[in-house]
């Protein structure tokens, strides 16, 4: 019995299956894998690089918003720009951890030796007022754990890759797209041979 116990903690952090990242060659294939108001790093066929939130997107343009105090005082996202496929190389998005697995890990950590030392097999919390004492003691320690875990997970962000164009994929020919800029708006020309 308390072998089988002991091995209950390991189960609760055995590493999930791995799966391959999907990173979409065309704006078709990216609409699967945002949603309008995501936050993303876009960096252009140029080289230049913006962190905006995602407006529309279509299947041959996307709108990046930005932040911009109005006269009011209230923020509120504004199109900063619309960029055609072909001016964009690629897009990263920020993503989250889930906190699932931190609390599962916290949990186990914490709540494994006790679960151990706390067992009917042993003597160690059965004596006296031990029973109660200990198992009060077990519960709260292991909740703080588990809330300590999730924590830890719900600050953890990463860049997650989801749009990759390779160079060579532009074509030849002059490229015409609006832009916008807090100081200027416009139409950008671009010659590619």
């Amino acid at each position: 019995m308390a072998s089988t116990l002991a091995l209950v903690p390991l189960l609760l952090v055995v590493p999930r299956a791995a799966s391959g990242q999907i990173v979409a060659t065309s704006f078709e294939e990216l609409r699967t894998l945002v949603k309008s108001g995501d936050t993303i790093y876009v960096t252009e066929a140029n080289g230049r690089k913006t962190k905006a939130r995602l407006g529309e997107l279509s299947p041959s343009s996307l709108e990046l918003l930005v932040r911009k105090t109005g006269p009011d005082g209230r923020d509120a996202f504004v199109p900063q720009a619309h960029l055609a496929e072909r001016d964009v190389r690629q897009i990263q998005i920020e993503r989250g951890d889930s906190v699932l697995n931190g609390t599962l890990i916290g949990l186990a950590v914490v709540g494994g030796p006790w679960l151990l030392a706390c067992n009917p097999a042993t003597d160690w919390c059965y004596y006296n007022d031990g029973p109660n004492l200990y198992r009060g003691l077990a519960l709260i320690t292991s909740g703080i754990a588990a809330g300590i875990g999730a924590l830890i997970d719900a600050g953890i962000r990463e860049r997650v890759l989801v749009y990759y164009q390779a160079p060579g994929r532009q074509s030849q020919g002059v490229h015409l797209s609006p832009f916008v800029s807090k100081s200027a708006a416009g139409v950008r020309m671009s010659v590619q041979f």
